[in-house]
């Protein structure tokens, strides 16, 4: 039975010559898997790729899989533009990694109303941002954990500013494990927390803080989630961000 949705796309592995098969987050389903075939090529029909570059916002029309197998794409289209996201190399390097950590770390195969919502809002608002933008994915992540079990409790305070990360609380002490954040990771992710997409721009970081504190909240997402480790598209960030 053919299915329809709205869908974000996070990663895609090409298969053979002229296929690909892409992961995606569905409004209606979750998270799937679609073999897409004719995705590079030429001629009527072809050039599918375009579509699932990272984050992209798309209708899909397509044959749900069998068991454990691959659907398989019957139509494509934009759901709701966002050009500046594959045209600015600092957005689409994001776009790149957020649609990684996405792919790592949501593998749930069924409706999540409220995370569809948030992502596709997470990324017209990223489209749209003109101020802020080297903080957007420090913001992205501190949000995601949501949707993942492991929002923090709590905030920074001078009564409580550290950030346990095995609890997911701030405390009064240094944890006696190495799994926390110190005084300033735990004030900005605190920081971060309690600001909206559109004031990013307020939060003052230089590179080597930023990237820092990316490496703090990684770790973090790997103690709750392994799959988390090992981000191919970490280094790239990392150096855009670098100065």
């Amino acid at each position: 039975m053919i299915q329809k949705s709205k869908s974000i796309a996070l990663h895609t592995i090409r298969y053979g010559e002229k296929s690909l098969v892409a992961y995606l987050y569905t409004q209606a389903f979750g998270r799937i898997s679609l073999m897409v075939n004719n995705a590079y090529g030429k001629g009527k029909g072809t050039k599918k790729a375009i579509y699932f570059q990272p984050l992209c916002i798309i209708d899909t029309v397509f044959y749900p899989a069998k068991k454990q197998g691959l659907g398989r794409l019957k139509e494509v289209s934009i759901s709701k533009a966002n050009p500046l996201l594959h045209m600015d190399m600092v957005k689409s390097s994001i776009a790149v990694f957020l649609g990684e950590i996405v792919y790592r770390t949501v593998k749930e195969e069924e409706n999540n109303s409220a995370l569809f919502q948030f992502l596709e809002l997470s990324i017209l608002s990223l489209d749209a941002m003109g101020k802020g933008v080297a903080n957007f994915h420090l913001l992205f992540l501190a949000r995601l954990t949501k949707y993942l079990g492991f929002y923090p409790n709590g905030e920074y305070t001078s009564a409580t500013p550290f950030f346990d990360c095995k609890s997911g609380l701030f405390v009064r002490d240094e944890p006696m494990h190495p799994i926390y954040f110190n005084r300033a990771h735990s004030q900005l992710l605190s920081t971060l927390l309690q600001t909206d997409y559109r004031k990013a721009h307020t939060i003052a970081l230089n590179g080597n803080q930023r990237n820092d504190f990316l490496n703090q909240i990684l770790n973090f997402y790997t103690y709750h989630m392994d799959s988390a480790h090992n981000i191919k598209s970490l280094p790239v960030l990392s150096q855009l961000f670098s100065e």
